[in-house]
C-alpha cells in the first residue's frame, strides 16, 4: 500500500448529517427543540454538527446555503422522522440524510513516489477513472460517508485536481 493519498479540498458531496440535541426526556421535547432551531435559523449555534461516521465533524462550511438546505429538508419531511433516541448518550439525535455539504475527500493512491503519484493521478483524470479501484472517503472519517459517486462529482474532483495537482497529493498520516 502506498503512503500517498489524493486529497481534494472544499468540494460539495451528498452525505448524511447528524447532531446531538439537548433534549433528554421525550421525543416531543426534541421536536420542539428542532422547531425552535428552525424558527430562529440558528442551527449551528451551540450544536456540534457532524457528517455521519465522522469523529471530528468533517464539515468545512457552516453557511446560509447549508442552513437553508437543512431547513428546507426538515420542512419537507416530518421532523419526527429525523429524530432518533441515542441510547448510548441518553440524548436525541437529529439526522439529515442525503444533503450537499462542503468537505474534503481523500483516496489512497497506489504509487510509491510523488512522481509516480502525479502520473497516476493524471492518468485516472484523463481516463475519467477516478472511482474505479479507489476507495474515496470523507477526510478523517471511519466510514466513506459519500452518498453517491456521480459524474458531476467526478468532474468537480477533476477540476479541483486540475488547478493544482501537486497540492492534492499528500503523505498518509
Amino acid at each position: 500500500m502506498s503512503s500517498l493519498k489524493l486529497k481534494v479540498r472544499n468540494i460539495y458531496v451528498h452525505t448524511n448529517l447528524e447532531v446531538q440535541l439537548k433534549s433528554r426526556t421525550t421525543k416531543e421535547e426534541a421536536n420542539k427543540e428542532v422547531e425552535r432551531m428552525i424558527d430562529k435559523k440558528k442551527l449551528f449555534e451551540d450544536y456540534d454538527w457532524k457528517i455521519e461516521g465522522c469523529e471530528h465533524g468533517g464539515i468545512n462550511t457552516f453557511d446560509d446555503k447549508l442552513t437553508g438546505n437543512i431547513i428546507e429538508r426538515l420542512e419537507q419531511d416530518e421532523t419526527d422522522e429525523n429524530i432518533f433516541w441515542d441510547g448510548f448518550t441518553a440524548h436525541y439525535d437529529l439526522n439529515i440524510g442525503h444533503i450537499s455539504v462542503n468537505t474534503n475527500l481523500e483516496a489512497p493512491l497506489k504509487s510509491a513516489t510523488k512522481e509516480e503519484a502525479i502520473a497516476e493521478v493524471k492518468k485516472i483524470c484523463a481516463e475519467k477513472n477516478l472511482f474505479e479501484g479507489y476507495e474515496w472517503r470523507i477526510e478523517n472519517c471511519d466510514e466513506d460517508g459519500i452518498n453517491e459517486l456521480s459524474e458531476t462529482l467526478k468532474n468537480e474532483i477533476t477540476e479541483i485536481i486540475g488547478k493544482d495537482l501537486e497540492a492534492c497529493i499528500e503523505e498518509c498520516a
